[in-house]
């Protein structure tokens, strides 16, 4: 039980982060991820459309209720304001001296 008190105060949103862009699925994304999330824990990933939904599935798991009819919205409304386009797709990522450079 305690670990699951500091997993859950660790998780909480201490302040409101970035503002997420508007856009039609804006709401429920505001909804769903920021009962655990501050918004900057969404704005600082650029992820390709299969991350997002990657990530969406662990979120999934872990709790989060993202309906099936709002999936595609979700990942829309993700990948056009914090695709790869967008920035550092999370993949490309390097670091320097690595053997992946």
């Amino acid at each position: 039980m305690f670990a699951s008190i500091i997993l859950a105060r660790a998780q909480a949103p201490s302040a409101p982060g970035k503002p997420l862009p508007p856009g039609p699925a804006q709401p429920k994304i505001k909804a769903a991820c920021t009962q655990c999330h501050v918004t900057s824990r969404i704005t600082e990933q650029h992820l390709t459309r299969q991350q997002w939904s990657t990530e969406l599935e662990k979120m999934e798991g872990l709790g989060a209720v993202i309906p099936d009819s709002d999936r595609n919205a979700f990942l829309n409304y993700l990948t056009k304001n914090f695709g790869p386009g967008k920035g550092e797709a999370k993949t490309a990522a390097k670091k320097p001296g690595s053997a992946a450079n």
